[in-house]
């Protein structure tokens, strides 16, 4: 979690609220200033095109990782992480330039509403590197080799294509995330896109970040910044005098005859103990269960109803990295 260096937070702990996280020898921090690159006001979502970016006013020592991309039918809302090598291995840096780029596509040729042309390039990482972004140019000419870093490999993890921002007689842009998401998981979305002359999802060009920190909870809050940040972000539910369905608390839903279903099973479904020790346990979300409400008319309507009195709300506090 990343909190606006203008909120104060009192009881800060060592690693929470710095607006910096280290990845395991590799520092992150999310940037959303930018600079633009180029646009297009054809094609994509809603025919509106899309803008491409590059981060600005980084840090002393931070890289720009990649660039940033979004289609322009919604306002400029996006942000992309820079990375700053604080290891202490001179022999094994985290980041490294690249060796060469190659240019992947070029919107010189096209008769489309553009603010001057556009050249994408994907680095070329050194051996034992993976590039976590592309590089966009307005000239045919290659961008430095000290424009973008590298990252090492073992900080990296399988990415994949998410959700469109531009296409074009058969280029596509895409947002990308890890591939491996969970609580658990280590992968690190970027914020950076991938550009395919092939739409495919998977043996993506580029990767997204992994934290490799054996102290992966060392960016998380206590409870006393919890509750700081729950007087800030906290909403206020507010109900019409004339509703009628209210929130309850899970244990009164479960305690009211919520039932268990299970795939292939959906004539037998299980009621769930007040306490829901009989739930499934684990952290994947294979389809095979699902919750639903009592069987019976009576009981049905009387619990999608909820009970008021007996509502809580609940906080999951939980790495984003």
């Amino acid at each position: 979690m990343l909190i606006h260096a203008s909120i104060k937070l009192y009881h800060e702990g060592d690693g929470f609220a710095t607006g910096v996280i280290d990845l395991g020898g590799l520092q992150v921090t999310q940037i959303s200033a930018f600079n633009k690159v180029w646009s297009t006001r054809d094609g994509g979502l809603d025919n509106n095109g899309a803008t491409i970016f590059e981060p600005k006013n980084l840090s002393e020592g931070f890289y720009m990782l990649g660039s940033y991309s979004q289609p322009n039918n919604k306002a400029l809302y996006g942000w992309v992480l820079v990375a700053k090598d604080v290891s202490s291995n001179t022999t094994n840096l985290t980041l490294k330039q690249p060796i060469d780029y190659t240019l992947l596509w070029s919107s010189e040729s096209l008769n489309i509403n553009q603010e001057g042309h556009a050249y994408i390039w994907l680095p070329s990482a050194p051996n034992g590197y993976k590039a976590v972004g592309h590089v966009v140019t307005t000239t045919l000419d290659k961008p430095s080799l000290d424009k973008i870093r590298c990252v090492r490999e073992d900080l990296t993890d399988q990415s994949e294509q998410y959700s469109m921002i531009w296409s074009n007689n058969g280029f596509f842009v895409y947002d990308v995330r890890p591939n491996n998401r969970g609580t658990q998981a280590p992968g690190v979305r970027v914020g950076t896109f991938v550009a395919q002359n092939v739409e495919t999802t998977t043996n993506l060009s580029i990767s997204c970040l992994k934290n490799i920190n054996a102290n992966k909870t060392l960016s998380m809050p206590n409870l006393q910044q919890i509750e700081a940040i729950m007087k800030i972000y906290s909403p206020l539910l507010v109900l019409h005098p004339d509703e009628e369905y209210y929130p309850s608390s899970v244990n009164w839903f479960f305690s009211n005859g919520a039932l268990l279903y299970t795939k292939g099973q959906e004539s037998k479904p299980v009621r769930i103990e007040p306490n829901g020790t009989n739930l499934p346990q684990g952290g994947n979300n294979d389809s095979a269960y699902w919750i639903d409400l009592p069987a019976d008319g009576e009981n049905k309507d009387r619990v999608s109803k909820g009970n008021l009195n007996s509502a809580t709300s609940y906080v999951h506090v939980k790495p984003t990295y």
